[in-house]
C-alpha cells in the first residue's frame, strides 16, 4: 500500500471515530446537565439562585464540598449535583477531588448504598468525573469499576446508561483502566447488550457498540483469549438491521478472530457472510456508509484467505456485480481493499473465471501489485 493510500485510511477511520465520540460525548453531557438542572429546579428550589452558583463552581467549591462529604461519610442529592457541575467545568475541578484522599469513597458508598436516588446521583457523578484525565480513570476503575460493571445487568436505564457513559468515558482515556475493566468481565456484558434484540427494553446497542468500538481501536492487543473466544461463539448474534450495526465489521476486524478463533467462527461463518453482503451493499456517499463498506472488504479479505473450505468462489460470484460498483467509485483507500481481495481470490478454484467478471478500474498515479 502506498503511504497516501495508508493515511487516506487512517484519516478515514480517525474522522469516524472522532465523529462518534465526540456526539456521543455532547449527548452525554447535555443529558446529565439537564438531568441535574431538573433535579435542582423541582427538588430543591431556589432555582434561579442554585443554577447561577453551580454554573460557576471553583477548586474551592470542589474542596469545600469534599470536605463536607468526608466529614459525614455520605454525600447528599445537592453534593453530588454540584460536583457533577463542577466536574463539567474543567480538569481542575476533576483533579482537585481526585487529590483529595477518600473523596472517591464517599461517591462510591452511595453508589452502592440502599438508596436508589443517591445511586442514580452517584452514577451520574461518576460520569462527568470520567472526563479527566488517564490517573482519574485509573482511580475510578480501582474503585468503583466492580460496580460499573456489575449495573450493566440491572434493568434501571437511567442507573444502567449512566454507567455505559462513564465506561465509554474511561476506555477513551486509558489503557491501564481498560485492563482493569476487561479483568472484569466487561466484554460478554457489552457484546450482550450489543447483540440484544432491539425493543423497548433493550436500548444499549448504541452504548455498548461504543465501548466495544474504544476497545477494538485501542486496546485489542489486551483482550484476554477468553474474550475472543466469548465473542467468537456469539458472533451470530448481531443483526445486521439492528441499531449500530455499522460497527460490527471494524470490531471483527480489528479483534482478529477470525484467525485466531478460526473454528468458531467457522461456525458462524453463515451470517458473518450475511452481514458482509448487506454492508457491501451500502452507496458509500456517508463516513457511516464508507466506514462500512471498507471493512466489510477486509473482513471479507479475510474471510477468502481463511475459510477455504466454504464455497467462497460461489459467494464471489453472486457479489461481482457488487465489486464492480465499489471499484468504479475510483476511491484510492477502497481500491487498495479491493485489491488485497482480489489477491485472495486469485488463490481460489475456478479464480480465472471470476476475475474475467471482475472490472477493476485504475486511476492517478496508483501502482497496483497483486
Amino acid at each position: 500500500m502506498s503511504d497516501n493510500s495508508s493515511s487516506t485510511t487512517v484519516k478515514l477511520e480517525d474522522n469516524f471515530l472522532r465523529q462518534k465520540v465526540r456526539e456521543y460525548a455532547r449527548r452525554q453531557r447535555q443529558e446529565l446537565r439537564t438531568s441535574a438542572t431538573d433535579a435542582l429546579r423541582f427538588g430543591l428550589g431556589k432555582i434561579k439562585e442554585e443554577i447561577k452558583e453551580i454554573e460557576h463552581l471553583s477548586v474551592k467549591d470542589v474542596n469545600g464540598l469534599v470536605a463536607r462529604i468526608k466529614r459525614r461519610k455520605h454525600a447528599t442529592s445537592d453534593d453530588m449535583y454540584r460536583l457533577s457541575y463542577a466536574f463539567l467545568q474543567g480538569n481542575e475541578n476533576i483533579n482537585a477531588f481526585a487529590d483529595k484522599q477518600g473523596a472517591v469513597q464517599v461517591l462510591v458508598k452511595e453508589l452502592t448504598g440502599t438508596d436508589l436516588t443517591r445511586r442514580f446521583d452517584a452514577a451520574e457523578c461518576f460520569c462527568n468525573f470520567s472526563l479527566g484525565e488517564a490517573h482519574v480513570c485509573e482511580k475510578i476503575a480501582t474503585l468503583a469499576g466492580t460496580y460499573l460493571v456489575t449495573y450493566m445487568d440491572i434493568k434501571e436505564p437511567r442507573l444502567k446508561r449512566s454507567c455505559l457513559w462513564t465506561l465509554a468515558n474511561i476506555l477513551s482515556t486509558s489503557n491501564k483502566a481498560t485492563t482493569t475493566l476487561l479483568q472484569m468481565q466487561l466484554v460478554p456484558k457489552l457484546w450482550k447488550l450489543y447483540t440484544a434484540p432491539a425493543d423497548d427494553l433493550n436500548v444499549y446497542q448504541e452504548d455498548a457498540a461504543i465501548c466495544l468500538y474504544l476497545i477494538a481501536t485501542s486496546a485489542a492487543d489486551l483482550l484476554s483469549s477468553e474474550d475472543r473466544r466469548y465473542i467468537a461463539e456469539h458472533v451470530h448474534e448481531k443483526c445486521a438491521s439492528g441499531p449500530a450495526s455499522e460497527y460490527y465489521m471494524y470490531i471483527i476486524f480489528q479483534t482478529e478472530i477470525l484467525r485466531l478463533e478460526q473454528e468458531l467462527c467457522l461456525r458462524n461463518s453463515k451470517n458473518l457472510l450475511s452481514f458482509v453482503e448487506t454492508c457491501l451493499q451500502g452507496d458509500f456517499k456517508t463516513p457511516t456508509e464508507k466506514f462500512k463498506v471498507i471493512y466489510a472488504v477486509r473482513v471479507f479479505t479475510n474471510i477468502v484467505a481463511t475459510f477455504t473450505c466454504i464455497d467462497n468462489a460461489k459467494l464471489i460470484k453472486n457479489l461481482v456485480e457488487t465489486l464492480n460498483r465499489l471499484f468504479a467509485l475510483q476511491d484510492e483507500s477502497l481500491t487498495m481493499d479491493l485489491l488485497r481481495l482480489v489477491k485472495n481470490i486469485m488463490n481460489l478454484q475456478q479464480s480465472d473465471k471470476l476475475l474475467d467478471h471482475l472490472q477493476v478500474h485504475a486511476f492517478g498515479s496508483m501502482q497496483l501489485y497483486i
